[in-house]
């Protein structure tokens, strides 16, 4: 009853607590939706260079110039919806981890490929600024 009574006597602080709950309960949910997985530095790197894996950038021609991870194909973020079918014939029954550069525009990238109909799909958490951060090789090459 005193918690009823602390409700109606702060209609605010109700309201915000209200708030509050339900955006626990929607970021819960969508991570439970999410059919790509969040994929660890270290988790990425056990996986590069492997034959059933395909490690696709969506970064800019310039960032990717600046260095990215050996073996990655570049695939700008704008250009991936054109390449999914090339995607589908080639490497559709094969793992495909996805990065940028802080892990929002890979994401997205996910979520596209995930859509289209792949299965074996995790993005780089954080990015090649968390590969870069514990001191993973980047490549300047093609």
């Amino acid at each position: 009853m005193e918690f009823i009574d602390f409700l109606l006597s702060h209609p605010i602080l109700s309201g915000i607590a209200l708030v509050l709950v339900v955006l626990l309960i929607a970021n819960e949910l969508s991570g439970r939706l999410q059919k790509y997985a969040n994929l660890s530095v270290t988790e990425v790197a056990r996986k590069t260079g492997r034959e059933n894996t395909v490690l696709i950038d969506v970064r800019e021609p310039d960032e990717w110039r600046a260095g990215h991870i050996k073996g990655a194909r570049h695939i700008p973020l704008g250009k991936l919806s054109d390449k999914l079918d090339e995607l589908k014939k080639k490497d559709l029954d094969k793992d495909i981890v996805i990065y940028c550069r802080s892990g929002n525009r890979s994401a997205t990238a996910a979520s596209m490929l995930v859509k289209a109909g792949f299965e074996q799909v995790g993005h780089l958490a954080g990015g090649i600024i968390a590969w870069e951060a514990e001191r993973y090789p980047i490549s300047k090459k093609k």
